[in-house]
């Protein structure tokens, strides 16, 4: 335990004694992170990356950290997955980092609408969570600081 506490980044005691930032972009307790399993027909996973490219596009991104779509990786590859997915369709997994739930309600959540049928590239209705840090750490890399070549 001694060498947990010798290795901790100089500001984990100013939130181990109760500070909070003022600055909002460096108040993790803010933060909400977003993450949305798209479920793709398989065969439409190109125009599902076009319309999430250049037609989801965030306008304001000044409450967004980060946002990656990912594909999944073969749970044959990496026999350590765990994760239950579905064979009938390809999923893709968003996450999104956001400096509170205020702004990405404001950018974004206009645009969740439960009552708007499945987009024509969806096999099936795509599920979403946000979710507040609890615990985190920090490691030496950062996010990227570029945006990939085919987002707008």
């Amino acid at each position: 335990m001694e060498q947990l506490i010798e290795r901790t980044p100089a500001i984990a005691p100013d939130f181990l004694a109760g500070a909070v930032k003022t600055d909002p972009a460096q108040n993790l307790m803010s933060m909400r992170i977003v993450l949305i399993e798209w479920r793709i027909k398989k065969g439409q996973e190109k125009q599902f990356l076009e319309y999430w490219s250049k037609r989801a596009v965030v306008r304001d991104r000044s409450g967004l950290i980060g946002e990656l779509l990912s594909g999944v990786e073969s749970p044959q590859l990496y026999p350590w997955i765990t994760w239950e997915l579905d064979e009938r369709w390809t999923t893709f997994v968003n996450v999104g980092l956001w400096r509170d739930a205020a702004e990405f309600e404001e950018q974004i959540g206009s645009y969740m609408n439960e009552a708007r049928p499945p987009m024509v590239f969806e096999a099936a209705r795509r599920r979403r969570v946000l979710v507040a840090p609890e615990r985190w750490r920090r490691g030496e890399t950062d996010l990227p600081t570029f945006v990939h070549i085919e987002v707008h």
